[in-house]
């Protein structure tokens, strides 16, 4: 080299020299694209910048080295260059990592603000008008129903039996204001007749029905009701003829006291309700039962009821 037979190596670049460079691949935005070698983005990892300006990984410039044997530029071809590492690659990648955090975070921020604006101001269209109001009636109701704490069912049987409380108490308002005149007692009578039932709920035993009571003209009902009034006729004479027989042996006195006691036991009680009864039978359950804000109630139906002696 002293003797001028060989070329004697570059000198070392100043730092100068190295702005300059670094500049020039700035210029060119060397940090910013992939490296040549691998087609990878520099990111996080090592960068060396060569005196020729070319910017690469640094361990891909290391294993082009190994794997050509000479220590050439990849892009230039120079021979004998220096290196020197970098940062500008991690610098622009945090810059861009930082820079879509931001435009998520923005465009979250964007869409929530959208959804409440939809949320609360209808478009103009009438078809999505129309569902806008629709979506805003099922988020009321569902918001309604989590914030009911409790068993939906129970609460629904708890509206039917307030309801029926209710409606039993109208009913017997109304069935202590209203009288029943004449011409509803012989529509509870006939109801009575067509039910069939000549018997007492009370004493299970037979019922004796005036002779002048109303049938209707359904034939069914008619041969119902003569069969039973003919069977209750039946049974009381029997029943008279036995209690006479047997009280003649007693006595005058007791003839007087066993008619009038038979007298008052042929008294049929028709209620409101269309039941029938003996008059000491429901006599005797209204001293026995417990009366309800002074209102009796029926043995078989349980309703408040107005009573009318039927006399035989």
């Amino acid at each position: 080299q002293k003797l001028g037979l060989i070329d004697a190596p570059d000198q070392l670049l100043s730092e100068t020299d190295w702005q300059k460079a670094k500049e020039k691949s700035n210029k060119r935005d060397d940090s910013g694209m992939p490296c040549v070698i691998c087609k990878e983005d520099f990111g996080l990892k090592e960068q060396v910048l060569l005196s020729c300006t070319h910017v690469f990984h640094r361990s891909c410039l290391q294993a082009f080295e190994r794997f050509t044997g000479k220590k050439t530029c990849p892009m230039c071809r120079k021979e004998q260059y220096q290196t020197r590492v970098i940062h500008e690659g991690s610098k622009q990648h945090r810059i861009k990592c930082a820079s879509r955090i931001q435009a998520a975070w923005r465009g979250y921020v964007v869409r929530c603000w959208y959804l409440k604006f939809r949320q609360e101001v209808p478009p103009n269209d009438p078809n999505l008008k129309k569902k806008f109001y629709q979506e805003k009636l099922s988020s009321i109701t569902d918001r309604m129903i989590r914030s009911c704490d409790f068993n939906l069912n129970q609460f629904l049987s708890e509206i039917d039996q307030s309801l029926e409380a209710s409606r039993n108490v109208f009913r017997s308002f109304e069935t202590s204001l209203h009288r029943i005149t004449d011409d509803e007692w012989d529509q509870i009578q006939l109801k009575a007749v067509e039910r069939g039932k000549m018997e007492c709920p009370i004493c299970l035993t037979g019922l004796a029905l005036p002779s002048d009571i109303n049938v209707p003209d359904n034939a069914k009902v008619k041969s119902v009701f003569h069969l039973t009034s003919a069977d209750n006729v039946k049974n009381t004479k029997r029943t008279s003829t036995q209690k006479t027989s047997e009280k003649g042996k007693q006595g005058v006195q007791g003839e007087g006291d066993s008619e009038a006691n038979n007298k008052e036991g042929r008294q049929t009680v028709l209620l409101s309700c269309s039941h029938v009864y003996h008059s000491t039978c429901l006599g005797m359950f209204e001293e026995l039962t417990i009366v309800e804000k002074n209102r009796h109630k029926c043995p078989v139906c349980r309703t408040a009821y107005q009573k009318k002696i039927i006399s035989v």
